[in-house]
């Protein structure tokens, strides 16, 4: 038999068999992300690989590290070819190397809301995945048998859980994306259409709660994001402040201990977090590729189904950016995920302009300088100094 006779009738198999022949010059394609609920993304890629017959590989990160990775791999020419990043990352398009995506290949059911996550310039910087990333209280029904509705609340508590050896709340005292509920709480914002606002009223107000916080014991301002995590798991805190991004995993390692609530307001004030996407981008030389642009294609078509918008969500409590798939988990959801989605709706979307990246950077170092006794009123005005002063270079370029 000759050679091509060979593959004519490895082919036929192929066909009658139903399996589909290999594709001899499909290229493999490196996807890097940093989400905490890996297993999800890895499930989803791997029934993207099957269902096609595709090679996209995945490699996770460290969230704390991965913006930095991206930026070093971009100067380097050493991107991988697509990178699932928070949304804000978005306003670094240029810095990153990210290809814009054709209008065409947004589904009509993608929810129109989630568009805002992604578009920039005119021009749309990648796929949203799923959303939310905002914040929760959480709580072990064991320590709590009504969860707080005020953060003063916690003044007629806090000596008992201290004295038993139990902090009264946990989370990364030092992440600014957890400061930014306080500085929502007072109407503040980082950025506002489009500018930096960080020397506020309110941003002094928030940093002054911030501190009251610390002062009266109700959180431990060493504590980092592990930590909280381990001690909340533990029995060893009372309440949590965490995003949805964990929900599925204390579900599974709190079981019936876990209960789920509102964030807390300041005084009279509603508490409400930030929320975003994660997004699914593409680096320009990717999708310059002849051979990598289906694929590519492909898998974003593959993410927005409503089967594995729902899969996410099932595997993952990840929120849908799929119209149908969003509807259908808000008719009947359990009294977690119900918690879940109504905290997810008093949330407030993150900027993805360029600005905002600036601002987290300002913000976080105006901070530590607020933590090492500067006033209130100066830590402000210092990070908005600083964050004009880098917004300048950035546009300067």
């Amino acid at each position: 038999m000759t050679t091509d006779r060979f593959f004519y009738h490895l082919l036929l198999l192929c066909i009658f068999s139903g399996i589909q022949p290999l594709r001899a010059h499909e290229p493999t394609l490196e996807l890097w992300h940093s989400q905490q609920a890996g297993y999800v993304i890895d499930d989803v890629i791997t029934r993207f690989n099957q269902e096609g017959n595709h090679r996209v590989h995945v490699t996770q990160f460290e969230s704390g590290k991965i913006k930095a990775d991206i930026l070093l791999a971009a100067q380097a020419r050493g991107l991988p070819d697509l990178m699932l990043i928070p949304s804000d990352f978005i306003g670094l398009y240029r810095q990153m190397s990210l290809a814009p995506l054709p209008t065409r290949w947004f589904s009509s059911a993608l929810m129109s809301s989630a568009l805002q996550y992604v578009t920039l310039d005119q021009q749309r910087w990648g796929m949203p995945m799923m959303q939310g990333n905002h914040l929760m209280l959480f709580y072990n029904k064991e320590l709590v048998s009504t969860p707080i509705t005020r953060w003063q609340e916690l003044n007629a508590i806090t000596p008992h859980l201290l004295a038993q050896g139990i902090s009264p709340v946990s989370w990364p005292y030092h992440e600014m994306y957890y400061f930014a509920a306080f500085l929502l709480t007072f109407g503040g914002s980082p950025v506002t259409e489009g500018r930096i606002t960080l020397d506020t009223p309110a941003m002094v107000q928030a940093l002054e709660a911030y501190r009251t916080v610390a002062r009266e014991l109700w959180g431990d301002p060493d504590c980092d994001y592990d930590t909280a995590l381990t001690r909340f798991n533990e029995g060893k805190s009372a309440y949590l402040v965490n995003g949805d991004w964990a929900f599925n995993d204390l579900v599974k390692n709190m079981g019936e201990r876990l209960g789920v609530a509102l964030l807390p307001h300041w005084e009279d004030r509603q508490m409400h977090s930030m929320s975003g996407a994660y997004v699914l981008s593409v680096s320009r030389w990717a999708m310059a590729d002849e051979e990598r642009q289906p694929v590519i294609k492909a898998l974003m078509a593959f993410i927005q189904r409503e089967d594995i918008q729902q899969l996410m969500y099932r595997q993952g409590a990840l929120l849908p950016i799929n119209e149908q798939a969003f509807a259908t988990i808000n008719q009947q959801p359990a009294p977690h995920e119900k918690v879940m989605l109504e905290q997810f709706t008093l949330s407030t979307p993150m900027p993805s302009a360029s600005a905002m990246s600036i601002a987290w950077q300002a913000m976080e170092k105006g901070f530590e300088r607020f933590i090492e006794g500067s006033s209130a009123a100066d830590a402000a005005r210092y990070m908005q100094q600083l964050a004009d002063q880098q917004y300048r270079q950035v546009k300067s370029k």
